[in-house]
């Protein structure tokens, strides 16, 4: 049986060029979008990729997502959590701060992934059982870069810790993870083909917490 991809956000363009990749490598995709699937399923027009609509910012769309999914497939073997939300909307610095734009940040970037994972998981046992989350350089503590919207970048903090905290609860029930910084827009298609390419192989460190651009230099958490 063709192996079989769980990828969010895929009306995103780094998240779409992710779908056609993992497509043209023979992989079943199931591609999730809180956008109404009709609106780009076009695009996707292969019997390779299956789109489903999924808001990760819900319990119950994530839910009702999966259940449709698993009218498809009977399990996931790479669970892929896209970004929900993006930097921009807010002005930098802590002075600035909007506590209400912090909050959605939070809801989409770091307790989405923690929501699909958690209705994934059943799917996940008798596959590959690899778990990848997309992030960015502004939520890296190690760099503290200036710039990024407070909300945005908190978010993506969180995330991190997050990260670190579902390798240590699943790596002993033979889960592996990858943690990517997909870069700019100008570099989507090599990006993703990069990460196609990390995502399904093997690493002789899996025991390490990392996080890989995808030229493959690792970054700061």
């Amino acid at each position: 049986m063709d192996q079989v991809v769980l990828i969010t956000e895929v009306h995103r363009p780094w998240e779409c060029a992710l779908v056609q990749e993992f497509a043209k490598k023979g992989w079943h995709v199931m591609g999730c979008s809180p956008v109404p699937e009709e609106e780009f399923q076009d695009a996707l027009d292969t019997d390779k990729i299956h789109i489903f609509t999924m808001d990760t910012r819900s319990r119950e769309s994530v839910r009702q997502a999966v259940r449709r999914i698993q009218e498809h497939t009977s399990r996931v073997d790479l669970l892929v959590c896209g970004t929900a939300s993006s930097q921009g909307r807010e002005a930098a610095g802590i002075a600035n701060m909007s506590a209400d734009l912090v909050l959605e940040d939070y809801q989409a970037n770091t307790l989405g992934p923690i929501r699909v994972i958690e209705a994934c998981l059943p799917l996940m046992d008798n596959g590959l059982r690899r778990i990848a989350l997309l992030s960015d350089v502004q939520g890296s503590l190690g760099l503290g870069l200036s710039g990024a919207g407070t909300g945005y970048a908190m978010s993506k903090a969180a995330l991190h810790m997050a990260y670190t905290m579902l390798h240590g609860d699943l790596s002993g029930k033979g889960f592996t993870f990858r943690l990517f910084e997909p870069g700019s827009e100008h570099e989507t298609g090599a990006s993703a083909e990069a990460a196609a390419a990390y995502f399904t192989g093997a690493r002789e460190d899996e025991e390490r917490v990392v996080m890989l651009d995808w030229r493959g230099q690792e970054i700061p958490l």
